[in-house]
C-alpha cells in the first residue's frame, strides 16, 4: 500500500479531479490524504479523507473579501505564490508520512518546494493548459509570475519565463482531451493528457419532479457553486429565457442564491450529479467550468456558455464554439440571446454532432484510472530510488 497526498485549495473545479482520483486509489488498496486550508476540511472530510491544514498558511480564507483586488492579492499570497508553502509542504509531507506527493498546478510554492523532498512528486492540472495558465502578459499572468518570481528568486531557484515551466520535467496529468487544449502540440513527454476525471456519487440519487411520460426536452443549467462568483444573475436570465418554451428546465444552484419566482417549467436543486441526468438533457447552459463543460461533452449534450470572466471559462467558452460543439455568450447576456443559443444548439445537427466526436475522445481517455496507472509508477520509482540510495549509503559505511 501507498499513501499518496494531494496538495490543493479550494479554487472549485480543481477539487473535484483530485478526488475522483483518490476514489481510483482507493479502490485499489492505498491510502490517501489531502494537505490544504481550513476552509476545504469539512468538505473532504466528510468525503471519509484524513485532512491535514497547512500549519503556515493554511488559516487563509479565500471567501474572507468579496473585493476583486483584495481577494487578488490574498490569492497571490496566500495560495498561488506563497513563500510560506515553501515550508509548509515538506513539513506535512513529512507529518503525513506521504510515500507521493500530487501538487495542483497553481500552487507555485507548493511547486518550488519539491525540490526539498525526499518523496516523488507529481503535478495535477484540471483543465486545458492554454486555458488555465494566463498569457504573461494579461495583468493577472503579470501579476502571478512576478509574485511567483519573487518567492523562487528567494529560495535560489531559477525565474520562470511561464508559469507552467515550473513543473518542466515533471509527471503532469493533464484531466483533459488534447482536443480541448491547443498546448497539447507541444507538450512535453512528461504531461499526460488523461482526458477528464470525474468526482464519483454512488450514493447520491436523482429524484425527478417530472412525471415519466414528460417528453419536454431537458435543459440543464449548471454554474460554478464555489463562493468565489456571484452567478444569480446568469441562472435569472437563463430562467427568463426559457421560461416560456415547452422545455423542462433544471437547475443546479448554490441555496444561498437568491433567484425570485422560479418559472413553472423550472425546478431549483442545490445538487445533483451530472452523471444522474446528463443522458436525458438535450442542452447545458453553464458558467463554462471545466467540469461542467466536460461532463456535457461526455453524454453528447451541446453547451450554451456564459463564462465568468476569469480562470479556464473564457477560453473553453470559445473552444466550444470553435470547435463546433456550443456557443459562447456574454457572461451577462440577455434573456433573448440565451433563449436564440439554446434552440439553435438543440435544433442544429451540426451541435450535436460535434459534442459527440468530443464524447468519443473522452470515451476513450485513459482517466482515473490512467491517472492512477502513472501514479503508481512514481511511487514504485520513487521506491527503487530509495532503495538504492539506502544501498549505496550502506557501501560507504562498510568502507
Amino acid at each position: 500500500m501507498t499513501r499518496f497526498a494531494f496538495a490543493t485549495w479550494d479554487g472549485g473545479g480543481n477539487v473535484p479531479p483530485a478526488i475522483g482520483i483518490a476514489q481510483e486509489l482507493l479502490s485499489r488498496g492505498h491510502d490517501v490524504a489531502f494537505i490544504g486550508y481550513e476552509v476545504q476540511r469539512q468538505r473532504l472530510e466528510a468525503k471519509g479523507y484524513s485532512f491535514s491544514v497547512l500549519p503556515r498558511s493554511g488559516q487563509f480564507d479565500i471567501y474572507s473579501t468579496s473585493v476583486p483586488a483584495e481577494r487578488l492579492q490574498g490569492l497571490l499570497a496566500n495560495v498561488w505564490a506563497s513563500a510560506e508553502h515553501l515550508e509548509d509542504i515538506p513539513d506535512t509531507v513529512a507529518a503525513t508520512s506521504a510515500d507521493v506527493l500530487i501538487v495542483d498546478f497553481s500552487l507555485q510554492g507548493a511547486l518550488a518546494s519539491m525540490a526539498r523532498l525526499t518523496v516523488p512528486s507529481a503535478v495535477l492540472a484540471h483543465s486545458a493548459i492554454a486555458g488555465l495558465v494566463p498569457p504573461p502578459e494579461s495583468p493577472v499572468g503579470q501579476a502571478r509570475l512576478a509574485a511567483s518570481n519573487r518567492l523562487r528568486d528567494g529560495a535560489g531557484l531559477p525565474v520562470l519565463a511561464r508559469l507552467n515551466e515550473a513543473w518542466a520535467g515533471c509527471l503532469t496529468l493533464v484531466a483533459t482531451i488534447p482536443e480541448l487544449d491547443p498546448a497539447a502540440a507541444d507538450a512535453d513527454p512528461s504531461m499526460h493528457y488523461i482526458g477528464p476525471v470525474f468526482e464519483r456519487f454512488p450514493q447520491e440519487q436523482w429524484d425527478s419532479p417530472w412525471a415519466l411520460d414528460d417528453d419536454r426536452h431537458m435543459v440543464l443549467v449548471s454554474f460554478s457553486t464555489t463562493g468565489l462568483w456571484d452567478q444569480s444573475g446568469r441562472i435569472r436570465n437563463t430562467l427568463e429565457a426559457l421560461a416560456d418554451e415547452p422545455l423542462r428546465v433544471l437547475v443546479s444552484a448554490s441555496e444561498s442564491i437568491e433567484l425570485g419566482s422560479v418559472p413553472g417549467n423550472a425546478t431549483i436543486r442545490r445538487f445533483v450529479p451530472h452523471e444522474r441526468v446528463l443522458p436525458s438533457v438535450a442542452a447545458t447552459v453553464t458558467h463554462a467550468g471545466h467540469g461542467t463543460v466536460s461532463a456535457s461533452l461526455a453524454h453528447r449534450v451541446p453547451v450554451v456558455a456564459l463564462p465568468n470572466a476569469a480562470a479556464d471559462q473564457p477560453f473553453l467558452a470559445a473552444m466550444l464554439q470553435k470547435l463546433g460543439a456550443g456557443i459562447a455568450l456574454d457572461g451577462e447576456a440577455e434573456p433573448a440571446a440565451i433563449r436564440t443559443a439554446v434552440k439553435a444548439v438543440m435544433g442544429q445537427p451540426s451541435y450535436l454532432a460535434a459534442a459527440g466526436r468530443l464524447a468519443e475522445a473522452i470515451s476513450s481517455a485513459p482517466g482515473a484510472a490512467g491517472a492512477a496507472d502513472e501514479l503508481e509508477r512514481l511511487a514504485a520509482a520513487g521506491r527503487g530510488r530509495g532503495r538504492h540510495r539506502a544501498s549505496v549509503q550502506a557501501l560507504r559505511a562498510d568502507h
